[in-house]
């Protein structure tokens, strides 16, 4: 059972770093949830779902039926737009199954004024600059910063009062928090997390090498014992007031060395992946689970990764067929598994950890078909063979691992009306085993077939034509997902389907050169587009009419 988490207006760059975090679990499942229909997060997220405005009347009663429908566990704000209306509802969300990780409204109300910031952290004898009345006596030149605002946004600089009339100085000293201008400083931001039983995280501290658009797009982590003393004490300070959540803090160090606090911010940054990057998952403390077994400084930088995915005419494809091994379930993992379960039934004589070694290395190699004879080579065991092989056979894992946005994805496209199917090499009964043991996958198909009972296997023509039958489709209207161009592309195209989605995931067996099929097979390549995982299939495939085509 997937643990899901769901992020709150996270369907823009805000939501990366947390669904990046949820998916380093090995049983997370992100769940975002935004007002916008198209939106980078899609790409990202294991379902994506559209909701009212948060500002509008259905939208409480919207999250609520969002939280027991999809089995919600967790909650965690993207933004600072939702804190208040998630900690008004933290008691409906918490009776409805799912914890929200925001702070109570009486802390908000502190941490969402820079001015009250200030007063609050001073009066609690943590470091910040003084803040500074706006009149013409003020020794300028002085920074401000929108009292509701975060980030970089509408901060302003003024050397004097000159030029702004009365009623500009009026209003800019009720709305900012102003203090003085410093020349030169090195900002140091500080991520963290607060529990639900208000126990700190680990701290994760970085230094921004560099910034645009207001966030930081290359950070190094930095070891600075005073700095984690401050943020420590800050932390403490937050969790005695009822703090919960992400947080995410920005320290001024002057050229004289003083530290002080520049911003508390109650969400995760923006650049908070770094977190993650030095193996401290904030996400997973939060849980309640190890978020940081493992700690090493790290560089991080952040790109702006660009996606094309092919547009079809509207209605051009009917039906979605997938290969099983690698696309739709890990195979690797599954032999490693069976290999697991055969050394336990040959006993003590045989070197487990060693086995399970040689065959990951032997499946890093390539070398599927001759598994056997090469590990037990390798091991200096060759009389071992027979016995390995007959227990391998013999060996049914309980549970096949399904990559984990397969049962979104295969949601989303069935609630659309495609058909969907499953077209698979290897034997049937050993691909049969795979889908028993993998909680009721083929129950999500109108057909499941396997090539060699239908006189060949992939890129053969004739199973191709067996399951469109099966589908009652004409190959026209057919896109295969697989992960071998010579199998799953060739195989399609040259069957006459509309197209091909091949999977590129890390830990694959395949990996398509796109520039050799472009220059050798170039009917084939017209046709086929690469991708990390299947969440490209829901806005690839969403129907025409909400993409504004006609």
């Amino acid at each position: 059972m997937p643990l899901t988490v769901a992020v709150i207006a996270g369907g823009g760059f805000q939501g990366q770093g947390i669904i990046e975090a949820i998916h380093a679990l090995p049983d997370g499942r992100a769940l975002v949830v935004d007002s916008t229909a198209d939106a980078p997060g899609e790409l990202l997220a294991d379902r994506y779902v559209v909701a009212p405005l948060l500002d509008a009347p259905e939208f409480q009663d919207f999250l609520l039926d969002l939280v027991r429908t999809e089995r919600v566990s967790l909650i965690l704000p993207a933004t600072q737009r939702e804190l208040r209306c998630l900690a008004d509802m933290t008691a409906r969300l918490s009776e409805a199954g799912a914890r929200v990780a925001a702070c109570p409204g009486e802390l908000l109300d502190i941490l969402l004024d820079k001015q009250a910031l200030y007063r609050s952290l001073d009066a609690a004898g943590l470091p910040v600059q003084a803040l500074v009345e706006l009149t013409a006596s003020a020794a300028f030149p002085l920074f401000g910063r929108p009292r509701s605002g975060w980030g970089g946004r509408d901060v302003q600089v003024l050397h004097s009062l000159s030029g702004l009339r009365a009623v500009d100085v009026e209003a800019l000293a009720r709305s900012y928090a102003w203090v003085s201008w410093l020349p030169a400083f090195e900002e140091v931001s500080a991520d963290f997390a607060i529990d639900f039983e208000r126990h700190v995280s680990p701290l994760t501290l970085r230094r921004r090498v560099r910034t645009s658009g207001g966030f930081a797009v290359i950070s190094e982590s930095e070891q600075a014992p005073q700095v984690a003393v401050l943020v420590g004490r800050l932390a403490a300070w937050l969790a005695s007031r009822g703090a919960c959540g992400l947080f995410n803090v920005q320290l001024l160090r002057t050229s004289d060395g003083a530290l002080l606090v520049s911003d508390v911010n109650p969400r995760h940054g923006t650049s908070s992946g770094h977190a993650l990057g030095e193996g401290n998952n904030l996400v997973a403390f939060l849980l309640g689970r190890d978020g940081g077994a493992s700690r090493r400084p790290v560089r991080t930088i952040r790109t702006l990764e660009q996606h094309a995915l092919p547009r079809f005419a509207p209605d051009a494809i009917k039906g979605v067929v997938f290969d099983l091994d690698d696309t739709l379930l890990d195979h690797k993992q599954w032999i490693v598994d069976r290999m697991r379960l055969a050394a336990s039934r040959l006993g003590a004589g045989v070197d487990a950890p060693g086995l399970l070694e040689q065959t990951y290395l032997a499946l890093e190699e390539g070398e599927h078909a001759r598994l056997i004879d090469v590990v037990t080579t390798r091991l200096g065991v060759p009389a071992l063979r027979d016995a390995l092989l007959q227990a391998y056979r013999a060996a049914v894992p309980q549970a096949a691992r399904i990559f984990p946005e397969v049962a979104d994805v295969l949601a989303v496209l069935r609630a659309r009306g495609l058909k969907l199917a499953i077209l698979t090499d290897n034997p049937p009964a050993s691909q049969q085993a795979k889908l028993d043991a993998s909680e009721g996958l083929a129950q999500a198909f109108d057909a499941v077939v396997f090539s060699r009972e239908h006189g060949a296997e992939k890129p053969a023509i004739e199973p191709f034509r067996a399951v469109a039958e099966r589908l009652e489709l004409p190959p026209e209207s057919l896109l295969m997902v697989g992960d071998s161009v010579a199998r799953d592309a060739f195989g399609a195209i040259r069957a006459g389907w509309l197209a091909c989605v091949l999977v590129d995931r890390p830990g694959g067996r395949y990996r398509a050169h796109a520039g050799l099929m472009a220059s050798l097979a170039a009917d084939v390549a017209a046709r086929t587009s690469i991708h990390p995982d299947l969440r490209v299939l829901p806005p690839m495939l969403r129907p025409a009419e909400q993409k504004g085509l006609s």
